[in-house]
Order: C-alpha cells, then structure tokens, then sequence
C-alpha cells in the first residue's frame, strides 16, 4: 500500500519550483533541483506529480488562480474604466510584491508545456474581456479577437511593472500615466 501524499509536501514541491525556476529559468531546473529545494527526494516529486509537465501545469493554475482570488473586491456594478483600471492598479500591486511569480507565469505561458484545458480565462481575464469589450463597443477595436487585446493589455502591465520595480521612485507617476496611456489607446479612435 502506498504512503497518503501531504498536502504540505505537494504545497512545498510548488513553492520550491516556483523560487526554482524564477532563479534558472523552466529549461534550466531539473526536478533534482526542485526536489532539492522541496527537501524531498526526487522520487518523492514524481508521487505528486507523474511528469515536469504535469508540475509546470499545475503551477501555471496555481498562479493564475491566486491572481483571481485578489479580485474580491472587483467593482462589478462599475463602468469599464473603473473596472480596468482595478485590474490594472491590482496586478501592479501584486507585481511588484511578488515579481518572482510574473517571471515565471511569462516563461510557463511560453513554453510550449501548457495543456489546453490550462488556458481557459481565469475569472480575472473574463473581467478583462468584459471591460475591454465594453471599452471598445462601436469602435474599430471591437472587431480585433478578444485574445488579442487581453494579451495587448497584459503586456502593458507587465512592462509597467518590469519598469516600476527597477525604478520604485516613479511608481506612482508610472502606475497613473501607464494607465492614461492604455485608456487612450483602447478609446481613441
């Protein structure tokens, strides 16, 4: 019979492949490495999950889905700008907090590990398409796919961030007029 898995130890491997692959990069982070940082053994790892793939997924939801769970407070009732401008305002909060995970969601979204079934919209991307769509209603924008501008408006935020964190004395002034920035681009015709 085979030993319960830990829910802490699962929780670890994650951590640990996390801080893993922010230090070296996906290509360049063995499961031993992982399983090292964990204080695990490597076999240990491979009875949480059966691949690295299986690992990379499972991280990439992790990541994903905390973003989502800081949207407690999403002003629904709100106009679009308002509501863009929340995202916007959180995930440069949380980028600049935690810029280890935007590292290493970029690298996961491009390595070409990710199942399918992974890449279906957080709840934070629905929101993003909801106020972009309503942003860009009966302009020649609306006609451009929906995956498009939510990886349009994401690359401004990560840009925004990679900035504001190399440069935190601007932050403010970067964070507001970032945001101008996006807002004229989405509504100008």
């Amino acid at each position: 019979m085979s030993r319960p898995k830990s829910g802490d130890k699962r929780q670890a491997i994650l951590a640990a492949a996390l801080k893993t692959f922010a230090e070296r990069g996906i290509g360049a982070a063995p499961t031993s490495a992982i399983s090292r940082e964990a204080g695990i053994s490597e076999g240990s790892l491979f009875n949480y999950f059966k691949t690295k793939d299986e690992l990379l997924n499972e991280l990439f939801h992790l990541l994903r889905m905390e973003f989502s769970h800081h949207l407690e407070d999403f002003p629904h009732g709100q106009d679009a700008r308002t509501r863009l401008h929340y995202i916007w305002k959180k995930f440069l909060q949380l980028g600049a907090a935690h810029p280890e995970r935007l590292k290493v969601l970029a690298q996961l979204r491009t390595s070409g590990k990710l199942l399918r079934g992974n890449e279906s919209p957080s709840s934070a991307v629905v929101e993003v398409l909801r106020a972009l769509s309503d942003a860009t209603k009966g302009s020649s924008l609306s006609s451009l796919p929906a995956d498009y501008m939510v990886l349009m408006v994401r690359a401004q935020m990560e840009i925004t961030v990679e900035f504001i964190n190399a440069n935190p004395e601007v932050a403010g002034k970067c964070s507001e007029l970032g945001f101008k920035m996006l807002w004229a681009g989405l509504t100008a015709e």
